[in-house]
């Protein structure tokens, strides 16, 4: 740039406007190359942020072996994890088992020892309903008062709607998680034992002769809860839902036709009785005729475990080996503690009572 003291007195004006060209040039040229620079600066800049972004992206192979490693890890947790849901499920049968045990504790406690029903009616003909046609829709009254009514409602109180005389809701602890879904109005997934929770309606075939086997039925009374022998008598145990029963859906409440129906009807259920029948061995599931052949029996209660058979399924079987893979069940015993079985170790002594009862 020129500055005043680069003018020299007398210089003339030609000579003048040729330095002041001159100067204007060097300018111009010094302004080119810092834009140059400048241009060349930001091209360097761009050029480096794209390679390290190029840099920074997968490659196909890169991308594909990290999808080969998340694949494996997968295939190596899910059996852990779904072993783990299958346990927690099982667990949480057995405390829902226990949860049972403490209602029918505060049940015989308010009922000085006696144990519920397992299932009352009005009349052993289905006709009369337990209000009488006294509630506005008379036609949808209760024909059965069952054990899960009686201790579910230990539990959460009144369970009969004024409004239609039925039951809507039981507790939850009545329904184990797995289960296959199921609408009806109400949720139970467990039996119970016919021995110790009788029908209202039924007879009782009792040893009066223990050489001779029963003379005669006696009239059924509630059980007391201490004269149950011996304390490791099953109470309650997993069963199978049903898809002909009238509460399509549920566990038949009774297993009235454990070791086809002698349980029910007969006394040679009846532990320390004469009789040629083989005590230790697998109980039959339900309705069938293979008495007292071990290996039958055993493969009885492992074809049979399933739920929803139709036709008359609910007298088919009453034990459901439901958790840990269709494989154990599990059961409530007298005392208070549960226990586990596998498909096809069920045995008669786990059902079977010392008489008197």
């Amino acid at each position: 740039m020129l500055e005043r003291n680069d003018f020299t007195p007398g210089e003339s004006h030609k000579h003048l406007s040729t330095r002041l060209k001159m100067g204007t040039r060097r300018l111009n040229a010094h302004a080119g190359e810092s834009a140059l620079r400048t241009s060349h600066h930001s091209a360097n800049s761009s050029l480096a942020i794209h390679r390290s972004l190029f840099r920074s992206a997968f490659t196909l192979t890169e991308l594909l072996v990290v999808i080969g490693i998340i694949s494996l890890l997968v295939a190596i947790l899910l059996p852990a994890l779904n072993k783990a849901r299958q346990q927690a499920n099982w667990i949480d049968c057995q405390s829902r088992l226990r949860q049972m045990g403490q209602a029918l504790n505060i049940y015989t406690t308010e009922n000085n020892g006696l144990l519920p029903w397992g299932c009352v009616r009005n009349d052993p003909t289905f006709t009369t309903k337990w209000e009488n046609g006294s509630l506005p829709n008379a036609t949808d009254e209760e024909y059965s008062w069952y054990w899960t009514f009686t201790l579910s409602q230990e539990i959460q109180g009144q369970l009969l709607s004024p409004a239609d005389g039925l039951v809507h809701n039981l507790s939850p602890i009545f329904h184990d998680v797995d289960t296959i879904s199921n609408s009806f109005r109400y949720l139970n997934d467990y039996t119970c034992n016919p021995r110790v929770f009788p029908n209202n309606y039924d007879s009782d075939y009792t040893p009066d002769n223990a050489s001779t086997g029963p003379t005669s039925p006696q009239f059924k009374a509630p059980r007391r809860l201490s004269n149950i022998r011996p304390s490791t008598t099953f109470l309650f145990w997993d069963a199978p839902q049903c898809a002909d029963w009238v509460e399509p859906g549920n566990a038949y409440e009774q297993a009235t036709e454990i070791d086809s129906n002698r349980l029910t009807y007969d006394s040679y259920l009846f532990r320390d009785q004469p009789t040629a029948l083989q005590y230790n061995r697998p109980a039959s599931p339900g309705e069938v005729v293979a008495l007292n052949i071990a290996s039958r029996v055993r493969l009885q209660q492992i074809q049979g475990n399933r739920d929803l058979q139709i036709g008359a399924g609910y007298f088919a079987t009453h034990m459901r080996f439901r958790h840990l893979t269709n494989s154990t069940l599990n059961a409530l015993c007298v005392d208070g503690h549960v226990e586990s079985r596998q498909a096809g170790t069920m045995m008669l002594l786990d059902i079977c009572v010392k008489y008197p009862y």
